[in-house]
């Protein structure tokens, strides 16, 4: 396994970048679940709400597009290890944040619904339901965005262990986040009623990527086992 190629500059660069984009990206995350989009899908009360809505919108399409960022940082850190791997990761990655901007606009569906109800020939109740729909077909967008998820950043872990860039206890712990969050939601397809367990997965998850994001931006990637393959 050499690096040869990489300047161990470059590697730091991305690393801090991996970093930042795990911290915001989480943080982004918990502030719209937690406190933007609480209590939004409720076609009833939507429109009184439509800025907040509005709101989650636009902080999902700067989650969206920092993993996008993120995942290019990840290829690049990873490549050196096995090409064909971070490959794979990447295109997991890249198919998280195509699914995640499909479901945007199923989750935008109610709102342009609702605010053009007097141009559509059904009754108020059935376009209320409609609206519905949509959120329901949001959620289970939801649980495939959070499989590809789980996918890719398993695999990037899984790369990043393998050439001891960052501590033992700290991909072990990624591994059983990705593997648990995969398996959750994956059994939530299964198994419908099992949904509101599976709120337990995420602060685990959450609390994983904000120390991951934390320890990459202040620590870095094992430089010294770096060095000593640059100079094998």
């Amino acid at each position: 396994m050499s690096t040869t190629n990489i300047k161990i500059s470059e590697i730091q660069k991305q690393t801090k970048i991996v970093g930042f984009t795990y911290l915001t990206t989480t943080l982004i995350g918990f502030i719209n679940i937690f406190f933007v989009k609480i209590g939004l899908h409720k076609p009833e009360t939507l429109l009184a709400s439509e800025f907040q809505f509005r709101m989650s919108i636009v902080l999902d399409i700067t989650m969206y597009a920092l993993v996008m960022w993120m995942a290019v940082a990840l290829y690049i850190l990873t490549k050196s290890i096995n090409k064909n791997r971070a490959t794979l990761g990447f295109i997991f990655r890249v198919a998280e944040v195509v699914m995640g901007f499909v479901m945007l606009l199923l989750y935008a569906a109610p709102l342009i619904i609702l605010r053009k109800e007097e141009k559509y020939q059904f009754t108020n109740d059935t376009l209320h339901s409609l609206a519905s729909v949509f959120f329901d077909v949001y959620g289970m967008g939801s649980n495939l965005h959070l499989i590809l998820m789980s996918i890719g950043a398993f695999i990037f872990i899984k790369l990043l262990q393998s050439a001891s860039y960052v501590p033992k206890w700290l991909s072990y712990w990624g591994l059983f986040t990705y593997t648990t969050i995969f398996i959750g939601f994956t059994s939530q397809i299964l198994f419908p009623v099992i949904s509101k367990q599976l709120k337990v997965l995420m602060a685990p998850g959450a609390l994983f990527e904000l120390v991951f994001g934390i320890w990459l931006l202040i620590n870095g990637v094992n430089l010294k086992c770096l060095k000593s393959q640059t100079t094998v």
